[in-house]
């Protein structure tokens, strides 16, 4: 089948639905795009239109929906710890969140990579890659590695989530339809509630203040960019495994976005969904290709330059806050690079 390109388009010029068909739809229309198709230089906006947001409800559509799956079908009924069997901390359902998180990651990302890089297709998409040069095996083998970590903080989290629910020590709802209509809405604005979370402990892991600047407190973000965040920035030419390849403490903290909704009682499908959106996002989102992936020139400019984007389109922090660039010819692109001329910064990759 061929997905019909005239309709209103999103993202790397995909149609809005195009996140629910991911990765048949990506597949199919990679394989049948023709050969001579010439390609669009990547541009980078501040914020979505209305296509753009339509994407994102879409896209938390389909992590809702994987959230559903792995309570429902992965768990007979009723048997998802957070329902009763958590109660106690036993191995057999910790184990098994444990490795549905780590087989997932390394099927997504695993199977994504190979499609882009060396699958027989890959020669095809080589003209649509961000960075024309394809990342060393040694980065492969990192960020996997870093990424496996990242699942063993994420399993945590949720595993203590199921505990506290299932002795009744956090509220929550057990069916959906307590309140369908709010957890609707939860659920299809997934990616919009936690952006601000992601935008805030992103942020707070870069310097606070330039080099040799006066300041009356310490400068926090430039140790914990050193210390933590460094070890993402490693992945300067990035692939779906870098997404989480993360430092354990960026990667609860990056996960720890899903705890927004719990105060609010919701279904731990919310809870989960948002996990696994926080996860798939950045998977997609770094696979360093305009299309077929998600075409996250936004974040790719940030591993590029390090002091802008730190969040991202749907809810447009760095415009408001004047952090946002667009690349190459963006005064705060080029004022970023005489910086790291003039200082070397990064220049090591700590």
């Amino acid at each position: 089948f061929v997905f019909d390109t005239s309709v209103n388009m999103a993202g790397a010029g995909q149609p809005f639905y195009m996140p629910l068909t991911w990765p048949v739809g990506h597949l199919a229309s990679a394989i049948l795009k023709p050969q001579e198709e010439k390609v669009a230089a990547p541009q980078a906006t501040s914020d979505l239109d209305l296509i753009g947001h339509m994407t994102s409800c879409f896209a938390a559509t389909r992590s809702f929906i994987m959230a559903l799956m792995c309570i429902y079908i992965l768990f007979d009924e009723d048997t998802y710890p957070a329902f009763g069997p958590g109660k106690e901390f036993q191995i057999d359902w910790m184990l098994k969140i444990f490795l549905r998180n780590a087989l997932g990651a390394i099927l997504i990302c695993g199977s994504w990579d190979y499609f882009l890089y060396f699958s027989p297709i890959s020669k095809k998409l080589h003209k649509y890659k961000l960075n024309p040069d394809y990342p060393s095996n040694a980065q492969f083998k990192h960020d996997s590695f870093y990424t496996m970590t990242a699942m063993v903080t994420g399993s945590i989290l949720e595993i203590t989530m199921c505990h506290l629910w299932a002795n009744g020590t956090i509220p929550y709802q057990k069916s959906m339809m307590e309140t369908p209509i709010q957890n609707l809405l939860w659920a299809i604005t997934i990616t919009h509630w936690r952006i601000p979370h992601f935008w805030a402990i992103h942020r707070g892991m870069h310097p606070w203040f330039k080099r040799n600047e006066k300041h009356l407190i310490p400068d926090i973000g430039r140790f914990l960019y050193k210390k933590v965040h460094a070890l993402h920035h490693k992945s300067y030419n990035p692939t779906s495994f870098s997404g989480t390849n993360m430092h354990p403490v960026e990667s609860f903290m990056y996960f720890s976005a899903a705890l927004i909704c719990v105060p609010f009682g919701c279904h731990p499908a919310i809870f989960l969904g948002c996990v696994i959106d926080c996860a798939v996002g950045a998977w997609l989102g770094h696979d360093g290709f305009q299309w077929p992936g998600s075409g996250d020139y936004f974040h790719q400019l940030h591993h590029q330059y390090f002091e802008c984007n730190y969040g991202a389109m749907h809810v447009p922090i760095d415009q408001w806050l004047g952090t946002f660039s667009a690349g190459k010819g963006d005064k705060r692109a080029d004022d970023i690079a005489a910086m790291q001329e003039k200082h070397e910064v990064h220049k090591k990759r700590e």
